[in-house]
């Protein structure tokens, strides 16, 4: 009995120092952590394309990956493709100048591969934004002052981007919402004397003035500063006629010219008082500086009318002359 025991643990020895003294497996599987063919990576592939339908790839976008800080550029028709990305949970971030960046996280297998699609929302664009003074003058309740904010605003994702969202003037604290005038994306906000502190246009001279556009995803582009290049305060002054005069149907209009220096042109208007209400008739009349008088080449109707003068500077300010009533029989 004991010689079939010793037996017995002699080969059980023997089996442990075969199989303790036997090499490893063999790591052939690159899936395996412990081959040395493991690649803990994957492919990652993938576009950059506009928000917008028909989609179309965006070129030179920036994609990293948050966790190597690997990075590169998408092709010309927004595609990308890194070889050796690391596995796992991934951060992709994209980029580019005038594009609302945009961020995938995913996961990666090791291994294996991910294609990844991305919209980029385009900034609105704001280009020549201005801003203009305009005084009228006139009997009753006396002048008034107000300044005209324009600019064009487009969107690459479609004006309709931004048309139901927010464009406004900014100066200093203050805010004032641009309308869209339709027409090659021209906004419009008119900013009136009395919306401003003392109820005075020259509180905007040297005050920088921005125009903000921001489109539907919140994306937002600010263009500025631009500022008040004049407030023309002086006008020219009717002579004839005025105070009722009574003329032909054709009349000769006098004016005198303003005490100003800088270049500008005329801009003569005939009114006519039907009721109390004026209507213009035809279109203003643009006249060169060195005119003072000018007869009018159509015959009016009779009834009251009156006629204005005023002059336009080379930057669009202008200032316009008091009403000058005349009677045509």
């Amino acid at each position: 009995m004991r010689s079939s025991i010793g037996v017995v643990m002699i080969l059980c020895s023997l089996l442990v120092i075969q199989f303790g003294c036997s090499p490893d497996a063999p790591h052939d599987n690159p899936l395996d952590p412990g081959s040395p063919n493991y690649r803990n990576a994957g492919n990652l592939t993938g576009m950059v394309l506009t928000l917008s339908y028909p989609y179309s790839g965006i070129p030179n976008a920036l994609v990293t990956i948050r966790q190597n800080g690997s990075a590169q550029l998408t092709t010309s028709d927004g595609s990308f493709a890194f070889t050796d990305a690391p596995a796992g949970s991934l951060s992709v971030i994209v980029s580019k100048p005038s594009y609302m960046s945009d961020t995938l996280n995913f996961t990666l297998p090791v291994g294996g591969s991910y294609d990844a699609t991305l919209h980029l929302d385009a900034l609105p664009v704001v280009t020549n934004p201005q801003v203009v003074t305009t005084k009228i003058d006139q009997w009753w309740p006396g002048p008034v002052y107000y300044a005209t904010v324009t600019a064009n605003v487009m969107d690459p994702d479609g004006i309709g981007d931004i048309v139901d969202s927010t464009v406004k003037v900014q100066v200093d604290s203050l805010s004032f919402l641009m309308n869209y005038s339709g027409g090659s994306g021209t906004f419009q906000a008119t900013i009136n004397a009395t919306q401003l502190p003392g109820q005075d246009l020259q509180w905007l001279v040297g005050k920088g003035v921005f125009v903000e556009a921001r489109d539907r995803e919140n994306g937002s582009t600010i263009q500025g500063p631009f500022y008040v290049s004049r407030i023309i305060e002086s006008e020219p002054t009717t002579t004839y006629p005025a105070n009722s005069d009574t003329t032909s149907a054709s009349p000769r209009f006098e004016w005198s010219p303003p005490p100003v220096s800088f270049n500008y042109t005329y801009s003569l208007q005939v009114f006519l008082v039907n009721a109390g209400t004026p209507s213009e008739v035809g279109n203003p009349i643009i006249l060169g500086p060195d005119s003072v008088a000018y007869s009018y080449p159509d015959s009016l109707a009779p009834g009251q009318y009156f006629w204005t003068i005023g002059i336009t500077d080379s930057y669009g300010n202008s200032s316009r002359s008091k009403e000058a009533a005349f009677i045509v029989p």
